[in-house]
C-alpha cells in the first residue's frame, strides 16, 4: 500500500508533464506555419478563403478593363443615295394669226410675263385654212355643240366669241397647206363629226406664237383666244 501512493503520485506527475510538453511544443512548433497546420485536426480541409476571392475576382477585373480598352464601335457614314430626277416637261405651242398689232403687243407681254417664249412676224401673203363647225344660233347653241365634241374625245377646239360673221362659230384648228387641213376633217369624221366645214382664209396682220409648258400653257391659251378678235389660232411646233 506504501509502494503504490508514491507510484500514483509518479504517474500524475508524469500526465501533467506530458500535457505542458505538448502544449509548449504547439505554441512553438519549430518548423513555423506548415508544422502547425499538421499538428491541428484535419489540416486538409483548411482553405485561405483570402487567396480564392483574389484569384475568383481576377477574371472579372481582367474582363472588365478588356470592356473598358475597347474602342467604341464607330457609326458608319450613310452611303449617298442618287437624287430623284426631276420629271421631264411637256411643252406645247400655240399661234395666232391675222392678229392686230395691239393684240399682238397685248398677248407678248402677257406671255412673257408669265414666263413663255413669245414670237412675233409679219403675215406674208399666204394663205391658210381653217377647219370648224359654222357660227351657231346662239351662244347657247355653241356651247352645246362643244358638249358634243366632248362627249366624243374631242378637247383641242374654242368658240369664237369675237364679233362679226364668225361669232359663235366652233374653231378646230388653222392649217398651212390644204391637205393637211382636209386630213383633219377627215379624222373628225371618223370620230362623228359631221357638221365640220374647211375654209381658206388670206393671211394678214401678225402672227404670234406662245411656247410654254403643257398644263400652264392651255388655260393662257383659251383666255387669250377670248380677247384677239377676228385671229384664228392653231398649234404649232415649240420653240426651245
Amino acid at each position: 500500500m506504501s509502494l503504490l501512493r508514491p507510484l500514483f503520485f509518479l504517474l500524475i506527475v508524469a500526465n501533467l508533464l506530458l500535457v505542458f510538453f505538448n502544449m509548449t511544443r504547439f505554441d512553438r512548433a519549430p518548423g513555423g506555419e506548415p508544422d502547425r497546420l499538421s499538428s491541428q485536426l484535419y489540416p486538409e480541409k483548411i482553405k485561405l478563403v483570402a487567396a480564392d476571392v483574389a484569384a475568383a475576382a481576377a477574371p472579372r477585373a481582367v474582363a472588365s478593363a478588356a470592356v473598358e480598352d475597347k474602342p467604341a464601335a464607330e457609326t458608319p457614314a450613310p452611303e449617298p443615295t442618287a437624287s430623284t430626277p426631276a420629271p421631264a416637261v411637256t411643252l406645247a405651242c400655240v399661234r395666232w394669226t391675222g392678229v392686230t398689232r395691239a393684240q399682238a403687243d397685248d398677248v407678248l407681254a402677257k406671255a412673257r410675263a408669265a414666263g413663255f417664249t413669245a414670237n412675233e412676224e409679219a403675215a406674208s401673203g399666204a394663205s391658210s385654212w381653217w377647219v370648224h363647225i359654222p357660227p351657231q344660233t346662239d351662244r347657247a347653241s355653241a356651247e352645246k355643240k362643244a358638249g358634243e365634241l366632248q362627249r366624243l374625245g374631242i378637247s383641242d377646239f374654242f368658240i369664237v366669241n369675237d364679233a362679226g360673221a364668225n361669232q359663235n362659230a366652233i374653231s378646230l384648228g388653222l392649217y398651212k397647206s390644204s391637205e393637211s387641213a382636209q386630213r383633219a376633217l377627215e379624222q373628225l369624221k371618223t370620230k362623228g363629226v359631221q357638221s365640220a366645214r374647211i375654209t381658206e382664209r388670206a393671211a394678214s396682220g401678225m402672227r404670234i406664237e406662245v411656247t410654254g409648258p403643257a398644263d400652264k400653257l392651255a388655260g393662257f391659251s383659251s383666255d387669250s383666244s377670248a380677247r384677239l378678235t377676228g385671229a384664228a389660232r392653231s398649234n404649232c411646233a415649240p420653240q426651245r
